[in-house]
């Protein structure tokens, strides 16, 4: 069973700044606190109660209609990974090993039903066949961990994965947002970056091709 190694980073993404004065209070963290398995992933998404008090959080601040609040509170507070590989820093050239996974964002949905059939759509789609499906921390996106087999014409991981993300992205375009790149619906296409972060949020509903060895742990991020 291939695990999928990536990188966890802790809170936050972006530098805290006072309010008031413009100083940075918190500097964004660039170093990755360990490495992390799907399965490791998983598990956090569905049972972790920091990341459910979290996610509670930052959703509540986009319900509202404070996208500004609901942005600054999740680059603030949210843990991510960087689903691609294993990193010694936040930095495309500071890649360990390549996971052989890529990340889709699909935002903007109308509803959190509508990213929750979303969510059993990509799951079963025969050629994606992404290994994580999960809700944004939104509520109304969906983010799909698509896997991908290395061209042996592209020796480079780098250009191995650009190619996949690429791929990826305009598959799910094409057949779920109907191809139409004007609409707010549809691919996030803003990062396709090696190193490109994926926020976690809980999702207790969300669903993994590889189940084996998946047990109810829950202290991952606990003392975090």
């Amino acid at each position: 069973m291939n695990e999928f190694k990536m990188s966890l980073f802790l809170a936050p993404i972006s530098p805290v700044k006072d309010g008031g004065t413009g100083q940075i209070i918190k500097p964004a963290t660039l170093k990755p606190y360990k490495t992390m398995t799907l399965q490791e992933v998983y598990r956090t998404i569905t049972a972790n109660t920091r990341l459910q008090l979290l996610t509670d959080r930052v959703r509540r601040a986009f319900d509202s209609g404070d996208l500004s609040a609901y942005r600054a509170l999740k680059q603030e507070l949210l843990p991510y990974v960087t689903p691609c590989g294993t990193f010694a820093r936040r930095r495309s050239d500071s890649l360990l090993e390549a996971s052989g996974l890529v990340v889709v964002d699909i935002d903007h949905l109308d509803s959190a039903d509508e990213a929750a059939r979303l969510r059993r759509q990509l799951f079963e789609d025969p050629f994606l066949r992404p290994e994580l499906v999960f809700i944004s921390p939104c509520g109304q996106g969906v983010k799909a961990f698509v896997p991908y087999t290395p061209d042996p014409a592209l020796p480079d991981v780098r250009q191995n994965a650009a190619e996949s993300i690429r791929w990826a992205m305009d598959y799910v375009q094409c057949v779920y947002a109907d191809g139409n790149r004007n609409s707010p619906k549809g691919v996030d296409t803003s990062g396709k970056d090696l190193v490109r972060a994926c926020f976690l949020s809980y999702d207790p509903g969300a669903l993994i091709a590889t189940r084996n060895n998946l047990s109810p742990e829950n202290n991952l991020l606990q003392n975090q």
